[in-house]
């Protein structure tokens, strides 16, 4: 299920563009623990967090990159709960269109491992947040309308549809475990 299509239309106004000749594939999505928090990932010496994810490799599912994405940068194991679906980002800037295919896990156990960032992910900084689901969704939803860099908007508006569209998801899962 599509999620939605994010273009530069969204930030500056115009006719939406859709870019089809540079696609890149991603993974994202949302990680909750036992009491029903959601990972958020905080990016050092800035107010901005982004969900766990990131590139598939060749040998990989999305379900099984975003897996093994959720557990390298939580330090936690994870299984799935469900598939959200995908949203697309066609940045004109850029001339690329990143489609990011979101799921829902949870932590299986107490036990916590060493984060596995990326290089680019420890270069920015990344710290690993649990936060409420209303709080998580809440603080995106005001940094995304208030925020005026370029690749950062796109971050922000996809991971705030992201949390949205799993609502129904997350609540059921959240009603199973009482």
């Amino acid at each position: 299920m599509l999620i939605a299509k994010i273009t530069d239309s969204d930030f500056f106004g115009g006719e939406p563009q859709y870019i089809e000749d540079d696609v890149r594939y991603n993974v994202r999505g949302i990680v909750l623990d036992k009491n029903g928090n959601i990972a958020m990932m905080k990016i050092e010496n800035s107010e901005y967090y982004k969900l766990p994810g990131g590139s598939v490799d060749i040998t990989e599912t999305p379900e099984v990159a975003f897996t093994r994405q959720a557990s390298e940068e939580t330090g936690c194991p994870v299984e799935k709960i469900g598939y959200i679906g995908w949203i697309e980002e066609h940045k004109n800037k850029r001339k690329f269109c990143m489609v990011s295919h979101c799921y829902a896990v949870k932590t299986t156990s107490e036990e916590v491992n060493q984060q596995q960032l990326a290089m680019s992910e420890e270069k920015l900084g990344y710290k690993l947040e649990w936060l409420p689901y209303e709080e998580a969704i809440t603080k995106l939803k005001e940094l995304s309308e208030g925020c005026k860099e370029y690749q950062m908007s796109f971050i922000l508006k996809r991971e705030y549809l992201i949390l949205e569209s799993a609502r129904e998801l997350i609540k059921a899962h959240l009603s199973e475990k009482e």
